[in-house]
């Protein structure tokens, strides 16, 4: 009975600590940047990441960056529903106009659980002034 007990709390032992290893090392992939306008340019040409525009409707038709996704961060109800049906594992570009609201979006997607999201320091405007192309 007694080499049942040790041996019970051993396993146990060796599943919490295995637990809590993965869980740390899991959380230590996890990717939350802001990136340069520069440097978000160079990743959007390495491809492999989804981008989305958390502007509205307005603002993105006036003109965004190529390939971008637009749902609008003030549409609250619609853009939580949005990001729920994205894939967690993927990895993501975000901007908004200045960083404000793109900011805040990379602060939502980190705590729902997302591991890999890049925002664009400084928003649409500072891809714009470093002269980086738009479509409108």
């Amino acid at each position: 009975m007694k080499k049942f007990f040790i041996l019970a709390l051993l396993l146990i032992i060796l599943i919490v600590g295995g637990s809590v290893y993965f869980m740390d090392n899991l959380q230590n992939t996890a990717t939350f940047v802001d990136i340069a306008p520069q440097q978000f340019s160079q990743d959007l040409k390495k491809g492999g990441y989804a981008l989305i525009d958390v502007r509205t409707i307005d603002e993105y038709n006036a003109g965004h960056i190529k390939g971008s996704q637009q749902s609008d961060y003030y549409q609250t109800q619609v853009f939580t529903t949005f990001l729920g049906s994205l894939d967690k594992t993927k990895k993501y570009l975000l901007y908004c106009r200045t960083g404000v609201r793109s900011a805040l979006v990379m602060q939502m997607m980190r705590d729902m659980g997302f591991a890999n999201v890049s925002d664009l320091q400084g928003g649409y405007n500072a891809w714009t002034t470093a002269g980086l192309p738009v479509e409108k």
